[in-house]
């Protein structure tokens, strides 16, 4: 008989992170086909589209160095809807706009850094252990992952300042919760901090988020979201206009 522990950490985790991570991926397009249908972003700040692609390429190598199936197939979804979200808010981006030539400035700063860390891995370092590759791509992959948490942060301060919590997502809240912690745990299980360790701080993220909307209820005002004030935003934005609709 399998070991309970060893199935919850190393099978049901990584499983249930697998689901959730998708579902977050994927929640997103119906908006954004619809802003592709509209031919308008509208308020949305694309900004955090190559750091979702950034992100999951990055964590699909490192996938490649430890040999996880689950991670790999985990962010190759993230890694096309990533490009294709990326893709489509620069075409519907107006000409000569500054959201267009920062979110080409994001996408070239990322694809040149993923090149730069793939000739590092595969050529520069090619006699150096694999311990020393999967340190090199996982600060990597942390380092990007920390960019993508900025958002959040950003909102928490909002919310905490203006006693509301209408910038926060309910959903996004729950699944950013429960997602961080099954890979928190499938992070253990593996005895790997690259994994544990950003997931961990996602989950708090996401439980303290939770905290915020109970205890700051949402109050709808007349001041544009977050979205449309500048600054990094987050994905939360396709997935509130797409609820709003």
């Amino acid at each position: 008989m399998p070991d309970p522990e060893y199935v919850v950490m190393k099978l049901v985790a990584p499983i249930l992170g697998f689901l959730i991570a998708n579902a977050m991926f994927f929640s997103g397009v119906p908006g954004m086909l619809r802003c592709k249908r509209d031919g308008s972003l509208g308020d949305m700040n694309p900004l955090p589209f190559p750091v979702v692609l950034a992100n999951c390429v990055s964590w699909i190598i490192y996938s490649i160095l430890i040999e996880d199936y689950f991670l790999f197939f985990s962010n190759a979804p993230g890694t096309m809807v990533g490009l294709y979200f990326t893709l489509v808010a620069y075409g519907l981006s107006p000409y000569k706009s500054k959201m267009r030539d920062a979110l080409e400035a994001w996408l070239m700063s990322f694809t040149l850094a993923l090149l730069a860390l793939t000739l590092y891995v595969g050529i520069v370092a090619m006699d150096k252990s694999v311990e020393h590759k999967k340190t090199v791509v996982g600060l990597f992959a942390n380092f990007v992952l920390l960019i993508y948490y900025a958002a959040p942060l950003t909102t928490v301060k909002q919310v905490i300042v203006t006693r509301n919590s209408r910038s926060l997502y309910l959903p996004l809240a729950v699944a950013n919760t429960v997602n961080g912690g099954a890979w928190f745990v499938y992070g253990i299980a593996l005895r790997d901090l690259f994994i544990m360790v950003p997931n961990g701080v996602g989950a708090v993220l996401g439980a303290l988020q939770l905290v915020l909307i109970c205890v700051f209820p949402s109050k709808h005002d007349t001041s544009p979201p977050p979205s449309f004030r500048g600054g990094l935003g987050s994905t939360q934005d396709l997935l509130e206009s797409q609820g709003e609709e």
